[in-house]
């Protein structure tokens, strides 16, 4: 088994308490609150809500969000209620700001501290989705992205880490460990790559062996159906279930290699002519699959596309940062820079996937899209051709995508013939069609973790992995909304939520995390920040913040704004 990705380790699980209740009333919660009598009606602290996936979709998490909400109530008299939505609902209402928490996992951009950097805490950044703006910090964020010295870079990305620990717009739950599982009676075993995305890698499924005919084809789950398959929108390139067969279907000039460094792809080789201006040769023999030539021109189409239209999914990597992008020969590009970026080739043209020009130039027009590409329906009807490891085969939203493997790809062809995403209705099921042999291979695995671990070592043909990946379960809280715009709020939320840590990994995730305190996670050890503050002691500690802060409670423990607040 070829390892590629830094392990976790599990520790025994306990059993879980205390995840239910729905009293409003922190009259139980710690003693030392500063209690006063007949306070004004307008500063009590009103009902706010906390955006979460359903069990269904990833029971651990929801767990993990009704037992912070339930401590904010219970401990610290703020009525904050777990509201359960399915995940594309969540994920719209938060890119329109309509939530006060919500919580999910973000990744780093292929190793890049910039993509959360910026793209999340940024004033302007496209996914800084609650209005965090910090003068200092923006200036920080800046200048990291134009520093090109490793060393000083890493400094620049450690003070802003201090300020996001400061300020605490975000909030982590843990680092995730996870574990997956495979067949090993139908896929060789020592073929297999583990990388921080566990078996779900190009890598891994370029290189990984069948035994036999079954192992051929490989089946494998997506915790729930694809909801959006276009390269060019936000949805496409963010949530994993449809960032993953878009990332096998296309080729980059880039990709991250085993060590998240930048490691050139579609690429033959690059040449930085100065500090704005990269040479960019391709490798020959490409194709897309439709049999057409993978040339330069579909380099530069593909950026001046973004460029000329701004997909917002590109804004803050390709839309701030190029300035033109030229062609210097059949197979050869310059690309210019508005100004020195230091993460350029990881998370410029790591993440732009190449796309035909041939097709996109029809597919625009037939669907009236020139000006925004990024609301193409793509489908059956309106398939993705490009030029990846994997093609277009057929899909059944909500019931199976089938990727073919491009047998022709030029370098990276699949030893597979085909991979084909199932979601199952539960995690249950899941883990029977991993025992029954419906299942290959596990690209996710958002049940207990414990039961998919009991699973392998009573199944002689499963094989367990586990990886820690880049990526981490945490909290972000609307600053636009009061008590959320208050800093000292965030800090005694964190206070709260750090000690609760112990109970999120240990109880609710079976072990399977690591203690968190930054936005990046210490597997990308270069950018990672050990002394990022945090806020301790628990509730008492929160409730010490809170009153320096001018909050109160009433005599049934309920919070009130500062004197001359009110907010609801």
């Amino acid at each position: 088994m070829k390892k590629m990705g830094a392990a976790g380790t599990a520790v025994g699980s306990v059993s879980l308490a205390g995840c239910s209740s729905n009293n409003n009333g922190g009259n139980d919660g710690p003693s030392n609150k500063k209690v006063v009598k007949d306070l004004s009606k307008d500063r009590k602290i009103g009902k706010k809500v906390h955006l979460s996936n359903t069990e269904k979709y990833w029971a651990e998490r929801y767990q993990a969000n009704v037992l912070v909400d339930k401590w904010f109530r219970e401990k610290l008299g703020v009525p904050i209620q777990t509201k359960p939505v399915e995940i594309t609902v969540l994920t719209s209402r938060e890119d329109n700001g309509k939530f006060d928490l919500t919580t999910y996992n973000w990744c780093a951009d292929n190793g890049d501290p910039d993509g959360i950097i910026v793209n999340r805490f940024y004033k302007d950044g496209s996914e800084n989705d609650y209005g965090f703006n910090n003068e200092k910090y923006n200036e920080l964020a800046m200048k990291q992205r134009k520093e090109t010295d490793s060393k000083k870079r890493q400094e620049l990305v450690h003070e802003c880490q201090k300020i996001l620990g400061e300020q605490r717009p975000e909030n982590q739950f843990l680092y995730n460990v996870y574990p997956y599982t495979f067949n090993n009676q139908r896929i060789k075993e020592d073929s297999t790559v583990i990388t921080v995305t566990g078996l779900r890698n190009i890598w891994n499924y370029t290189q990984m062996e069948p035994k036999n005919d079954q192992g051929k084809t490989i089946v494998t789950n997506n915790w729930d159906p694809s909801d959006q398959l276009n390269p060019l929108h936000i949805n496409g390139i963010g949530p994993s279930r449809n960032w993953t067969p878009i990332r096998f279907m296309h080729d980059f000039l880039i990709r991250p290699d085993e060590n998240q460094k930048p490691k050139p792809w579609a690429a033959k080789d690059y040449d930085w002519k100065n500090d704005t201006t990269l040479d960019v040769n391709l490798k020959q023999g490409m194709a897309f699959h439709d049999g057409e030539s993978v040339t330069a021109d579909d380099v530069v189409y593909t950026f001046n596309l973004i460029l000329d239209t701004e997909p917002p999914a590109y804004t803050n990597n390709v839309v701030d940062v190029v300035k033109s992008v030229e062609k210097t020969g059949n197979l050869s590009v310059r690309f210019n820079l508005e100004e020195v970026y230091a993460p350029f080739l990881s998370t410029t043209l790591g993440l732009t996937p190449i796309l035909p020009q041939h097709y996109w130039t029809k597919l625009l027009k037939k669907t009236g899209n020139e000006k925004t590409p990024w609301k193409v329906s793509i489908g059956n009807k309106n398939p993705i051709v490009a030029s990846g490891p994997f093609k277009w085969g057929t899909w059944d939203q909500g019931s199976k995508f089938e990727m073919p493997a491009f047998k022709k790809h030029s370098f990276a062809a699949p030893n597979i013939d085909k991979r084909v995403q199932k979601p199952l209705a539960t995690r249950d099921a899941e883990v029977e069609a991993m025992k029954n042999g419906d299942y290959d291979l596990l690209d996710y695995w958002h049940g207990s973790p414990s039961s998919l671990k009991d699973a392998a070592k009573n199944t002689k043909h499963l094989t367990l992995v586990q990886t820690s990946d880049d990526c981490r379960q945490a909290c972000w809280m609307n600053t636009r909304n009061p008590p959320f715009d208050d800093v000292a709020f965030r800090q005694a939320a964190n206070a709260l939520i750090m000690s609760a840590q112990k109970v999120i990994i240990n109880e609710i995730y079976s072990g399977f995390g690591n203690k968190a305190t930054s936005p990046i996670n210490k597997t990308l050890k270069f950018w990672h920040n050990p002394d990022t503050p945090m806020f301790k002691n628990g509730a008492e500690g929160a409730v010490e913040i809170l009153k320096d802060a001018g909050y109160v409670w009433d005599e049934q423990g309920n919070m009130y704004y500062p004197k001359g607040k009110t907010g609801n």
